[in-house]
């Protein structure tokens, strides 16, 4: 894409340990950025505690790439992923619940993701495509993982799961709906890739067990070229925002801790980003905040 450019990685980069970036480290908290990519190695990273969600949407993602690429049929398709299921660490009790429900449902919610792809014209998939891109003004590269590329088009793929909520008898699992436009972070997303496979339509499959919608360039403003331009470049924005703190760092750890300020309230109340995260972890975040 860039031609003129040298592909040298980055000193402010270099001075952290840092390789890539990604659409994903672009769209979480600062701190929550600091805390997975400067505090913790690699391997604390990987073993960070997965959620319901995430690991729901992994299975879901593997048993179409199964279906759609190697022609698998939904039973064999999870029975290649079943470890994942069998597996499956919940952080709390509420999450081991909402994930037993994801699997009971999972057949329908899948259903709904092959009819969405089979409303695009008929092609050969592939899964998981390794893609890296320089962008301008940037001194690193993304690296991207798309859900599925054909001939003509490619994909990513969206999974919607319902709510948890306590009743009188328990638990109960709600239906949830798909959303009317795509969300943000899935249009920078796209845009991305649409940077990486320029001649190639984009769409993204939403699906919940009772709901669906595909979004194609056709149907969804947000997905046309000329928008996903606008996403493209508040995406490399984000990047740049990122860049010039490393660089203000200057490979400073606790410098760099100060340009990213801690969200102690959802520390304290165990939210989203710190549930089953290791005391020790959270120790060693705040110590670089002196506090």
């Amino acid at each position: 894409y860039m031609t003129n450019q040298p592909k040298i990685l980055g000193d402010c980069y270099k001075k952290f340990g840092l390789q890539h970036t990604s659409k994903s480290q672009n769209t979480i908290p600062d701190d929550i950025r600091f805390r997975n990519y400067i505090v913790l190695t690699p391997k604390e990273k990987a073993n960070l505690p997965a959620n319901c969600s995430f690991t729901g949407g992994t299975i879901a993602h593997e048993v179409i790439q199964s279906i759609k690429c190697k022609n698998k049929t939904f039973k064999d398709a999870v029975k290649l992923i079943q470890n994942k299921i069998t597996n499956y660490e919940a952080v709390d009790e509420k999450d081991k619940i909402k994930f037993n429900y994801i699997i009971e449902n999972l057949e329908p919610l899948v259903q709904n993701h092959l009819d969405n792809i089979d409303e695009i014209p008929k092609q050969d998939w592939k899964a998981e495509l390794e893609y890296t891109h320089w962008a301008k003004g940037i001194s690193t590269y993304f690296l991207a993982y798309v859900d599925l590329v054909g001939s003509t088009n490619f994909g990513d793929i969206k999974n919607v799961f319902g709510t948890l909520t306590k009743t009188k008898s328990g638990f109960s699992y709600s239906k949830k709906k798909c959303p009317k436009v795509p969300y943000h972070s899935d249009c920078l997303q796209i845009a991305l890739y649409s940077k990486l496979l320029p001649k190639h339509k984009p769409f993204l499959t939403y699906a919940s067990d009772s709901d669906r919608i595909l979004f194609t360039p056709e149907n969804c403003v947000e997905l046309r070229p000329e928008n996903l331009d606008y996403y493209y470049e508040e995406l490399v924005l984000y990047q740049k925002c990122w860049e010039k703190k490393l660089e203000l760092a200057n490979g400073d750890i606790k410098t760099l801790a100060l340009l990213c300020k801690p969200d102690f309230s959802e520390i304290r109340k165990d939210g989203f980003w710190w549930k089953g995260i290791d005391p020790d972890i959270v120790k060693r975040f705040r110590s670089y905040y002196e506090l």
